[in-house]
């Protein structure tokens, strides 16, 4: 299966996405406003202090994967199209609503409602999906309690096929493997605690020149990446337009 550049929303997703108790009325944003990216821009997110929250050169469809916390492999319905167009994102939470870890991802939801009129249904799947496992010969991670707060982007992706992750658990590491593998990957290790990695693999259009990324996961990590098929939620789409409505 070929893997997929990491993007740094994405990491971000990988440690934001903490349910919330949903409210009668779902947080929104204050202010927002969206609009067509410039083509050269780079993808990214990021939050600042005073609630401000900036996405980056965006497609309608990584909006909504990252605003469900899915991946690719659980959006279905009308999706024809959700890659035509990348979107920049500014936006400001109420003072009022604290942005707590998941609360950014709520207001985008109402977000998508609003300005693209975004209607969808949740259903459970049997989909394919890895499980994250203990290789045979044991864990080359050794996770340690945490000390210290864990940053806003843990995982970084400073060339193509190297991979570092500061302060990270394995369910964050399973996050993120879901989007670089296009995959559910759902954490069955059983480690508890925090750790630092570094992990070097051969993306696919060079896979004759060195191990692909299963194999690193296994050599570098200890772990190990096993296909399955398993109950999974997925996102409906059932109404979505492709342009959003004037800011």
């Amino acid at each position: 299966m070929r893997a997929r550049a990491i993007t740094l929303g994405i990491l971000l997703w990988a440690i934001a996405a903490v349910p919330l108790a949903q409210s009668q009325a779902p947080p929104a944003f204050e202010v927002a406003s969206v609009k067509a990216s410039e083509p050269e821009a780079t993808a990214s997110i990021r939050s600042s202090p005073g609630g401000r929250f900036t996405i980056v050169n965006y497609s309608l469809r990584m909006l909504i994967t990252w605003a469900y916390d899915i991946g690719d492999d659980r959006l279905y319905g009308e999706t024809k199209g959700l890659d035509s167009v990348r979107y920049d994102v500014v936006a400001k939470a109420p003072p009022e609503q604290k942005p707590a870890i998941g609360r950014f991802n709520l207001m985008m939801q109402s977000l998508l409602a609003d300005r693209f009129k975004l209607r969808v249904h949740r259903e459970t799947r049997q989909l394919p999906m890895y499980a994250l496992l203990v290789d045979k010969d044991g864990p080359r991670i050794h996770p340690k309690d945490l000390t210290g707060p864990v940053g806003q982007n843990p995982f970084r992706m400073p060339g193509s096929g190297r991979w570092t992750g500061t302060k990270v658990s394995t369910v964050m590491l399973a996050k993120v493997l879901s989007n670089q593998l296009g995959r559910s990957v759902q954490d069955r290790t059983g480690l508890r605690g925090y750790f630092d990695f570094t992990l070097n693999w051969t993306p696919d259009e060079d896979a004759a020149l060195g191990p692909s990324i299963f194999t690193a996961i296994r050599e570098q990590l200890g772990l190990r990446l096993e296909a399955r098929k398993g109950p999974a939620e997925a996102i409906m789409i059932d109404h979505v337009d492709l342009k959003p409505a004037e800011n």
